[in-house]
């Protein structure tokens, strides 16, 4: 059977034709990808044109008179975040036509099970001894569960802050994000408190750090942008409420120290731990309490509890998926936290690992290897009471020498292995 010919992208539109001379947007952060596509009298084909612009004021007026240059009547974006709110104004005003598009989101229904068959299942597996009770810590652990969780979700709130902050400012064109680093660093929350003051844009540039002295072009062009009175309250009530949660931090910390103030041993031991901080370890030893090498025998059956370890399923000598088991998530998403850390400290076996395991797993993978790895050192830490030191494994001689003789044979298989001096 013959391959079918394929249709140049700019043939002929076998469909009639209802705009002709009309455009795309490919709306990001920082720029906006514009090509437009004219059909001329005639049957010719249609005729393509192609520019990226940027997405402060200018750049975006400069978008405006492209697409007027050209004669656009209508146009076409794609909804991205609140990215498009500023372009569709201009485009609006270039007497554009636009037309906003998204895609549609589809959710899973989950099934459902009744309570009766759950709750017969567990009266029969606890008749026949066949249920094994999970770990619960001293109640005084089961407490500080519950306030480091919630400090967990504190910090998820103020990151939402500084979302909501950041569509603020994106909403109205002022992209402050795609300049600075941090928009709540010390730069950033001078111009957002100046913003928030009615200070005038050379006023705010004027007292920032010298930090930012190469970046004072693009600052002062992305304050062109203004923002509304109704902008700008919002964003001094995000503010207002960026700053509360931080004391509250503040001040989950100090009750999380005051707590475990007699187990500020156990404390010190796992900051001796690459990749553990103080609010860390308050974590971690809330999860696991005050003895985890006491009520799990080893690393390896903590590393399963938690949920850090491939699972096992094995039929017929066949290993299928080894996915996570559930385990404790907001344990094994702390140690993902650390394991980052860890990772990236030299001169030690997690970046060892990491490095040697980066190459053939991925970066993502690696660090569940390092997260496991992690979490044995603190079982052993907690349970020899004796503080962290490195062994100096060296993983990429390991890796070389285990894989060696396989490459050698390969190499030999291939002809590929120099001659002998």
């Amino acid at each position: 059977m013959p391959t079918p010919t394929l249709p140049s992208p700019t043939a002929s539109d076998p469909l009639p034709i209802t705009v002709a001379r009309a455009a795309g947007l490919d709306i990001h952060k920082m720029q906006v990808t514009a090509s437009v596509r004219l059909c001329e009298p005639g049957d010719g084909p249609p005729r393509t044109d192609t520019a990226v612009f940027g997405t402060d004021p200018q750049a975006l007026a400069a978008l405006a008179g492209w697409l007027r240059g050209h004669g656009v009547t209508a146009a076409v974006m794609e909804s991205t975040g609140v990215y498009w709110n500023a372009p569709l104004r201009i485009v609006e005003a270039a007497d554009v036509r636009p037309a906003l598009v998204h895609a549609q989101h589809v959710k899973q229904i989950k099934g459902r099970k009744t309570d009766v068959a759950d709750s017969l299942w567990l009266a029969r597996i606890c008749q026949l001894g066949l249920a094994r009770p999970s770990y619960v810590p001293p109640p005084l652990f089961v407490a500080l569960r519950h306030q480091c969780r919630y400090r967990r979700k504190v910090v998820a709130d103020r990151a939402r802050l500084r979302n909501r902050m950041q569509k603020t400012l994106d909403h109205d064109g002022l992209r402050l994000g795609g300049v600075l680093t941090d928009i709540l660093g010390t730069n950033g929350r001078k111009i957002l408190d100046g913003l928030c003051a009615g200070q005038a844009p050379e006023r705010i540039l004027a007292g920032l750090t010298p930090h930012v002295r190469g970046k004072l072009g693009s600052l002062a062009r992305t304050l062109a942008a203004e923002l509304d009175a109704e902008s700008l309250w919002r964003l001094g009530a995000l503010l207002e409420d960026f700053d509360r949660l931080t004391r509250r931090l503040e001040e989950l910390d100090a009750r999380n120290e005051a707590a475990l103030a007699p187990y500020r041993r156990q404390l010190d031991l796992l900051e001796t731990i690459p990749g553990i901080a103080r609010v860390s370890a308050h974590a971690l030893l809330a999860e696991l309490g005050p003895e985890p090498g006491r009520v799990f025998r080893s690393g390896a059956a903590l590393a399963a509890w938690a949920g850090v370890c491939p699972g096992n399923n094995e039929s017929a000598g066949k290993r299928r998926s080894g996915r996570l088991r559930p385990g404790n998530p907001t344990l094994r998403a702390t140690l993902a936290e650390c394991a980052h850390g860890a990772a990236r400290t030299k001169r030690t076996q997690f970046h060892g690992l990491h490095a040697t395991l980066k190459g053939r797993l991925g970066y993502k993978k690696s660090i569940l290897a390092v997260t496991h790895k992690l979490l044995r050192v603190v079982h052993a830490v907690l349970r020899d009471n004796e503080p962290y030191r490195d062994p100096g494994i060296d993983y990429d001689a390991l890796h070389v020498a285990r894989n060696a003789p396989r490459w050698l044979r390969k190499l030999k298989e291939h002809n590929l292995l120099p001659p002998p001096a």
